[in-house]
């Protein structure tokens, strides 16, 4: 969700621990005039104040105004991000998500992610891991020979199991830390878009979901032999109720129709799902051949 000018000055002086007496003082911009643009009062303020709060919280002009919803000013140099031409052709292109993009390099796991790949691609932790496989075969090759001299003492079956699972294998431990914490991160991330994801699915899509939720709850029907379908307008009729059809609209539709046993035209059928909402091909070929 956008963030209107006055929540994002709000949230940049919040940020700073100021309040708007001691940004009053830092910008030359009145209290009351803060106050108002805080509060999205649709007080003309001139441009010339958002230029200085801009240049004051050092963000672009745009941000303010609306034009987007990056911080960063326009002219940071790519190089110093330190992407390659191809990754940035491939954020321009614009072939995925660029917001959820964004929400994942967000997450406060995100840098120990990334340093855990970078330390399993380069087999940074191979010496290290080494050292201690080497040392837990140490300790087992001493346990052994004491066993060998002295005879094998109680527990000692524990102890070998217990010094073998002290072993560690480089890449199943570093994929598995890797895969936590990307899992930590999806699990987040999932969180905080589940309210809008319902939003976010177009109408016709709902629609049409919601409807072959239907179709195929009556197909299941039929098969168990829960309802009887004898002509195509028993389905139409079928399905009308599913959808929570009122007996008079019901019967307004179904006066429209050919007379019982007949065949029901797929364009009659379409006129139908149209009317309810519903555009789906899938449904009036599955309802023709019932």
């Amino acid at each position: 969700m956008k963030l209107t000018m006055g929540e994002k000055i709000k949230d940049m002086r919040v940020e700073r621990h100021m309040t708007t007496k001691q940004l009053a003082q830092a910008t030359g911009i009145s209290e009351p005039v803060l106050n108002g643009l805080e509060n999205d009062s649709g007080r003309d303020v001139g441009y010339s104040r958002i230029v200085d709060l801009a240049k004051f919280f050092e963000v672009p002009t745009d941000y303010l105004l609306g034009f987007t919803e990056s911080r960063i000013t326009k002219n940071i140099e790519l190089k110093e991000l330190g992407l390659s031409d191809r990754a940035i052709e491939v954020m321009l292109a614009k072939r995925q998500d660029n917001e959820l993009v964004s929400q994942l390099i967000e997450h406060g796991e995100f840098t120990n992610l990334i340093n855990a790949i970078d330390i399993y691609v380069k087999q940074l932790a191979a010496k290290s891991i080494n050292t201690i496989n080497n040392l837990t075969a140490v300790v087992q090759r001493g346990v052994e020979n004491y066993a060998a001299g002295a005879g094998m003492p109680e527990g000692y079956d524990a102890a070998m199991n217990y010094i073998n699972e002290t072993k560690v294998d480089e890449d199943e431990f570093l994929r598995y830390r890797i895969t936590e914490r990307f899992n930590q991160i999806l699990r987040d991330v999932y969180a905080a878009n589940a309210n809008n994801a319902e939003k976010s699915v177009p109408s016709v899509i709902a629609e049409s979901n919601e409807m072959t939720g239907y179709m195929l709850e009556l197909l299941d029907q039929v098969k168990a032999g829960e309802v009887e379908i004898e002509t195509p307008m028993d389905a139409v009729a079928l399905m009308m109720v599913k959808m929570g059809v009122s007996e008079e609209e019901m019967i307004n539709v179904m006066d429209g129709l050919p007379n019982s046993g007949s065949k029901v035209s797929n364009d009659i059928i379409s006129k139908i799902m149209k009317k309810y909402g519903i555009e789906n091909d899938d449904i009036t070929s599955v309802v023709t051949n019932i």
